[in-house]
């Protein structure tokens, strides 16, 4: 049996394009702060009572019994998600980390645009976690080399930077990556998914920053349809984004 943290939400249907892959010739759009109102101005689903008075691995357990279970969508079938209805929006994918758009109706060449694992395959994001849609985001492939599997963190010392992101060295010389500020809310909560459904530690270093940009950048519109849109394809929600709170109570993931 399938288990959801939410009521399953109806499909939602996505315009895509009948092109093929290509890049648009303008240039990135810069990254824009969070956008107003009518966008933002909503509550998120807040508390939920199954979880109330939990903390730590208590709360870990519970929530890892509440959402783990869910459809392996393989990776070609996650990608095609991806590409063609999840992240595709009028035709036309956007890389969450430099804003270049790639406007397309398939999954494209991997030279061109690739599939972010917020968490690494080195690092463990193998069999089902490969394919897990709530920490895969669509990203340009140059970046997408340029993260690797470095850990996140804030840069104080650029070796690489575009539209936001950024990678260097943070204040103690550490290698690091630093997404865009609108993306850094959302890489926070799908490590914290992460780390809770496959039971995987996030480095203390780690959680401190993605703890800060949680709060920094909270939880948008389109964060909250994108959580939807993929409880319809694999049957499980972050929720991380549905309670972001639920970080504050868990000490050391």
């Amino acid at each position: 049996m399938l288990i959801s943290s939410r009521p399953l939400s109806a499909p939602r249907t996505s315009t895509v394009s009948t092109s093929a892959s290509s890049f648009e010739a303008r240039a990135p759009k810069k990254t824009p702060a969070k956008p107003t109102a009518p966008v933002d101005d909503f509550t998120p689903a807040g508390p939920d009572p199954r979880y109330d008075g939990m903390k730590d691995q208590v709360l870990i357990k519970a929530l890892r019994d509440a959402v783990s279970q869910h459809k392996d969508l393989g990776y070609n079938g996650a990608r095609k998600i991806i590409f063609t209805t999840l992240d595709n929006h009028d035709g036309i994918v956007t890389c969450v980390y430099t804003g270049k758009e790639l406007k397309t109706n398939k999954i494209p060449s991997s030279n061109v645009m690739n599939t972010e694992h917020t968490w690494p395959q080195s690092k463990g994001a193998t069999g089902a976690a490969k394919s897990d849609l709530h920490h895969l985001f669509p990203t340009d492939s140059k970046a997408n080399s340029i993260r690797g599997n470095y850990p996140f963190g804030t840069v104080k010392t650029v070796k690489w930077t575009e539209n936001g992101a950024k990678f260097g060295t943070d204040d103690k010389g550490r290698m690091v990556f630093e997404p865009p500020e609108a993306h850094k809310g959302n890489v926070a909560r799908a490590l914290f998914y992460f780390s809770t459904v496959y039971n995987k530690r996030i480095p203390p270093e780690e959680e401190t920053v993605l703890k800060q940009w949680n709060t920094l950048d909270k939880v948008d519109a389109a964060e909250v349809k994108r959580n939807d849109a993929i409880q319809t394809h694999q049957q499980n929600r972050n929720p991380f984004v549905d309670d972001p709170t639920l970080s504050e109570r868990i000490a050391d993931f």
